[in-house]
């Protein structure tokens, strides 16, 4: 059962009413018998969700997304590495500036807001450069509605001789969009508890291809907390985050329920709602359909109010929508819809936004005929 949102944010996301009970659970003793179960079963379907492989591993750590693009900065470099960082938006930004506040020496490819990154002009630089020891990307955008082409990059690396580390940011992609370690040969893939994962905020996670494991430095100055290793060994050096991780356990019994295809469809299918409401509304969404990301999408904000008064009008009407980020915050507003969102549930904050626009009930329209559309595929599918 999936939980009716009364939020469409890009994160946190809505809780579904078994997580949340899962999480009201008494307290147990992180390292005790009880508690030893929970941690092993999630660490296993965590690992098959990432295809981890054999020696590849996945770390949870107390912290946010954020926390988490820093340990892994922490652990694969040290002051002085030289890394390409791609910034699609805010938060491509945010990975560089956490590099280069660790020393890390970063050649910074900047995309416009809006678009993806092309690997090709990667790959260029990295002919041009010499030591690259990783490449940083965004793999969704959560700023711009963005999704990046990080599973053909990191297919062109493979094929190279000894290519860089590929350090990935799937924070508000996977578990929506599918990424795997071994499957689609990244090396490190960031992610968190409050995106996909349907669950609140508190739990990042690292998964780990056995050759970034082996990158690991044993000692790296300024580095306790987020030290991966005792992690990655299924150990707890200090305490966890224990409901969260009752949580979690639900959470992934959920999303095992649904499937990966699935659960990528509806979400492709809730961008295509969002889309069309926001082009027939006058809301023009500013990406393109070909990068457009499955679990947010940024539009055009109404001309009759800023996006600020946009978001506090529809906060009234008992539905929160985000803001922008970066030079896209005076013009764009952004529509979440990750994790336990239904395209029942979208139609309906839809239906609330449309109260606000001159033009709003020809994009519900519109949002309803993509909705209806996509039933009908899908029945005649079954039928065949």
């Amino acid at each position: 059962m999936l939980y009716p949102p009364q939020i469409l944010l890009p994160g946190p996301t809505p809780v579904p009413p078994s997580v949340n009970l899962a999480m009201q659970q008494a307290m147990s003793d992180h390292r005790g018998s009880v508690f030893t179960k929970v941690k092993d079963h999630v660490l296993k379907e965590l690992d098959d969700l990432f295809d981890v492989g054999p020696n590849g591993g996945v770390a949870v750590i107390p912290t946010s997304g954020t926390g988490s693009l820093e340990a892994a900065i922490q652990n694969f470099l040290l002051p002085g590495d030289k890394v390409i960082g791609v910034s699609t938006g805010t938060f491509g930004e945010r990975f560089v500036d956490i590099a280069e506040k660790m020393g890390v020496q970063v050649r910074h490819l900047r995309v416009n807001y809006g678009e993806a990154f092309d690997p090709k002009n990667i790959l260029e630089v990295l002919t041009e450069e010499q030591n690259i020891k990783a490449i940083l990307v965004t793999h969704n955008e959560t700023s711009t509605g963005v999704l990046n082409p990080v599973v053909e990059l990191a297919s062109q690396l493979h094929s190279m001789a000894n290519p860089p580390l590929l350090i990935v940011d799937s924070i508000s992609g996977v578990p929506s969009v599918p990424l795997k370690v071994v499957r689609n040969h990244v090396d490190v893939i960031i992610a968190a508890s409050q995106k996909g994962f349907m669950c609140p905020p508190g739990l990042g996670v690292l998964a780990v291809a056995e050759r970034a494991r082996n990158e690991i430095i044993p000692e790296r100055p300024g580095r306790l907390f987020f030290d991966l290793r005792p992690y990655l060994n299924r150990q707890f050096p200090y305490t966890p985050a224990v409901s969260l991780w009752y949580g979690l356990e639900e959470a992934l019994h959920l999303l095992t329920e649904e499937g990966e295809q699935p659960r990528l469809a509806r979400h492709q299918l809730l961008s295509r709602m969002a889309r069309a409401f926001g082009q027939a509304a006058g809301l023009t969404p500013p990406v393109k359909e070909e990068f457009a990301s499955p679990t947010v999408t940024a539009l055009k904000a109404p001309q009759m109010m800023s996006p600020v008064q946009f978001r506090n009008e529809t906060a009234k009407l008992g539905l929160q929508i985000a803001g922008a980020m970066g030079p896209w915050h005076h013009d764009y507003i952004r529509i979440g819809h990750v994790g336990a969102v239904l395209p029942e549930q979208l139609f309906k904050g839809l239906a609330t936004l449309a109260h606000l626009l001159p033009a709003g009930f020809d994009g519900l329209q519109a949002a309803w005929v993509t909705w209806h559309d996509a039933i009908t595929v899908d029945e005649e599918v079954h039928r065949q």
